[in-house]
């Protein structure tokens, strides 16, 4: 290229932004941080979401302008988005400012020692994303300076333990000759011996459950070095922290060469020719809290109580140097869990300041609103729910918002080498994936995989989701919607219903339980509400005994379990157990939620199976197209004869639709009584022919064998239920993702949009729904 038409290279100016939270109800304040790429300013308005997808088909993007108290034009600012994970502690006296006489220790554990950042880890391939400038150091622990290279650090440098000090000035460091082997626990050492002008460096290999074997086939030896020094005393500026250096970022200090892998047993102590005292005896595997879980706040044992704060949420709750295999509770042996696993691509707070905030006014209604924010050759849509204030309408619509941060950020379609197998063609992507290859630092999805090759367990609002853009075309499905834009769907149909609504969240449901939902007749969830916490699946089933309606318009539900910090609820927490359909799993003695204390894994594998609560549950998945359903005998029974008003006998249903074509598809759910589908539930439609892009769900599949395709095992299904329950309450579940995105065919003249509306004026009704008898109950009606 030349120079002059690389002058003529322009960038692409962007907005990005997050909001605090999902959800606020009336009269709360919600917070909007926006960076700007170019645009020196911005327009921000605030308009209500009514429709998601953007083609043709259907009734188009659409939104509502609402007027509010921040629309006008903001001065655009660039701020950075700095990954990496790390703990910090406060030291008011200084007592660990000065190195002298310092005896440093720290077990180490690293995942990523070596500078090649890059490789093949289980399904995908990453490639290491250099966000602190590319450099091979990893900060273990210290209050080291990048900018002005003063202070001290313990850091691994290509792998080889190095302890960095500053002097007169100058860098110094000592440094032993061999890098550490990854996946084994070290014991670190320094001994900063003041008297003698000299620093001692040590590390010896640990022998325990986790690398045993290995180091009896690969022997690892002890070694230390001396180095003379005269470490200076003058005072650095930057904070101690432990798993990242600090670089100053205007009035921030942002994380700097995060470590990858796990630290514990970490204290420090100060020497001098006549006594030994403790500066700081830090223990990751205690807490502060009565329930035990481990959060954001670090104890020191020590009399100064120099405790620290975890930011970016490194990974807690994991197995540590001294773990037995035999406890897999942190709650029950905190010992064996002392250690944190650290990555250098954590991201879960941008830290950008506030834009503007929203004061949800008292009138404005529940539903989806979003803060626009426009400027020239730029958009950008910061979503989110307002709640209901003191006056409720009968039906609410439970937001997938679990769901949205679990996928949040996918970017598996340039990533992951089985892309093309999972839709079985070429990835599709949308202009937002491609923003996302250029901007690493917003962080992965729980789909994939760290730096280092362990899982992402954790996504967060409070940075940008590019994939919870409203307009967004999941690379999975090119013609249709996902996520937000799938639920968008059920939205506008309730307004062509005729049918107000609240909208609740996930996060909000498990931290207020069944009393959120007490007061609603009908609670319609989205198309893809996967992942949930066990205080949702109690609600939800207190919610259907107590007489309410649910409608479960979707697939692939109520299928894996979730937390959310009971602090700071916008942190969900989902790590992968050794079952089920998953992308990745955590190894054993980390697969507890140190938010929860739940055990990581699908709900079937924890005796709640999705069947119990919905009637229908995870049955396959597939990305090449979508079918129809065909009715059943009990579509013909006297229970279900309003679901079918208006519906031909013999009529083909859905067999059209934005997503594949199809309202059956993508991922799929089916009747099983023997995981539970009560009974008395009626199994009122099933999916026309799928082809064998869909496979049997992992969890149905007990031996390698062939024969799991959709042509060759009946298992491979959806089915549409409908169940009336004790209490006058009961479900109507149609088992696939697709389902919605059928809803708006011809302008809502369509055979899907008349058979939900037919189940959602019944459900609005009070009368009871009338229950089918069981056999049982038959039978004792006879004999009486």
């Amino acid at each position: 290229m030349t120079a002059e038409a690389a002058t003529e290279i322009r960038v692409e100016p962007k907005i990005f932004g997050y909001t605090d939270r999902f959800a606020a109800r009336p009269g709360e304040s919600i917070s909007f941080h926006v960076s700007c790429e170019g645009p020196s300013s911005y327009q921000a308005s605030l308009v209500r979401l009514r429709h998601g997808f953007t083609g043709e088909a259907g009734p188009g993007f659409l939104e509502t302008p609402v007027a509010s108290a921040f629309d006008g034009q903001k001065q655009g600012t660039q701020y950075a988005c700095q990954p990496g994970s790390y703990v910090e502690v406060g030291d008011p006296s200084s007592l660990m400012t000065n190195p002298d006489g310092l005896v440093i220790k720290a077990k180490v554990y690293p995942t990523l020692p070596l500078s090649s950042r890059s490789g093949n880890y289980g399904a995908y391939h990453v490639t290491q994303n250099s966000f602190g400038g590319g450099s091979d150091r990893q900060v273990i622990l210290g209050n080291w300076d990048e900018e002005s290279s003063s202070g001290y650090a313990l850091v691994l440098d290509a792998g080889r333990p190095t302890f960095l000090w500053s002097e007169q000035g100058a860098v110094k460091s000592v440094a032993l000759e061999d890098p550490l082997e990854g996946h084994h626990w070290y014991s670190l050492r320094v001994e900063v011996d003041t008297a003698a002008g000299q620093i001692h460096l040590t590390q010896a290999p640990l022998s325990n459950i986790m690398n045993r074997y290995t180091d009896q086939a690969l022997p690892l030896e002890s070694e230390d070095k001396v180095a003379d020094a005269a470490p200076a005393a003058a005072a650095p500026k930057a904070p101690f922290r432990i798993g990242a250096g600090a670089r100053r970022d205007g009035e921030r200090w942002l994380a700097a060469n995060g470590f990858n892998g796990k630290i514990g047993d970490v204290s420090i102590q100060r020497r001098t020719p006549t006594r030994t005292e403790t500066l700081a005896d830090w223990h990751f595997g205690r807490s502060s809290r009565d329930d035990g879980l481990l959060l954001w706040d670090v104890i020191d044992e020590s009399p100064n109580q120099l405790h620290g704060t975890c930011h970016n949420a490194p990974t807690r709750a994991v197995a540590g140097h001294s773990f037995t295999g035999l406890v897999d509770d942190f709650r029950i042996a905190p010992d064996e869990y002392d250690a944190i696993h650290f990555h250098d691509d954590d991201i879960t707070d941008a830290g950008w300041p506030i834009a503007f905030t929203l004061d949800v006014p008292h009138n404005l209604p529940s539903g989806v609103y979003a803060a626009k924010l426009t400027a020239a050759g730029a958009e950008q849509y910061l979503p989110f729910f307002v709640r209901a204030g003191e006056k409720k309408n009968d039906v609410a619509v439970l937001f997938s918002t679990a769901t949205y941060l679990a996928y949040a950020n996918d970017r598996i379609a340039f990533e992951a080498d089985g892309a093309e197998i999972i839709v079985s063609r070429t990835p599709i992507l949308d202009r937002e994936d491609l923003t996302l290859q250029d901007h690493p630092e917003f962080g992965r999805s729980c789909y994939e995989i760290h730096n280092d090759g362990t899982g992402v367990v954790f996504g967060s609002v409070r940075k940008p989701i590019l994939t919870l853009q409203p307009k967004h075309r999941a690379w999975f499905q090119a013609e249709g919607v996902w996520g937000l834009p799938a639920d968008l769907c059920i939205v506008h149909w309730l307004e062509t219903e005729n049918c107000d609504y609240d909208a609740i969240t996930d996060e909000v449901l498990d931290r207020e339980g069944y009393s959120l939902l007490s007061d609603y007749r009908v609670v319609i969830t989205g198309s893809h509400p996967e992942y949930v916490t066990r205080n949702e699946l109690n609600a939800l089933e207190e919610f259907t005994s107590n007489g309410g309606r649910l409608m479960y318009l979707g697939g692939n539900g109520f299928y894996a379990t979730v937390s959310f910090d009971p602090e700071q609820p916008h942190l969900m927490e989902l790590r992968r157990s050794d079952g089920g359909t998953r992308p990745h799993q955590s190894p054993y003695g980390d697969k507890r939620h140190a938010t929860s204390g739940e055990v990581a894994g699908i709900w079937r594998n924890k005796g709640l199976p999705p069947q119990k609560l919905a009637g229908v549950g995870f049955a396959a998945q597939g990305f090449d197209r979508c079918t129809y359903y065909e009715r059943l005998e009990d579509s013909y029974t006297q229970e279900a004869e309003f679901i079918f008003d208006g519906i031909g006998k013999d009529e083909r249903i859905g067999e059209f639709g934005i997503m594949g074509g199809g309202a059956a598809g993508a991922e799929v759910d089916c009747y099983q009584p023997g995981l539970g589908s009560p009974p008395g539930t009626l199994v009122l439609a099933t999916s026309g022919p799928l082809s064998d892009a869909y496979l049997l769900a992992a969890e149905e599949v007990y031996e390698s064998i062939p024969g799991i395709g959709a042509t060759e095992q009946p298992g491979v299904r959806s089915d549409v239920v409908y169940c009336p329950l004790e209490g006058g309450g009961g479900f109507f579940s149609v088992g696939s993702i697709a389902y919605t995105a059928s809803l708006s065919h011809n302008n809502y003249d369509n055979n899907i949009a008349k058979m939900t509306g037919n189940v959602l004026r019944r459900f609005r009704q009070a009368q009871p729904l009338e229950k089918t008898p069981s056999e049982t109950e038959t039978l004792q009606v006879a004999g009486s």
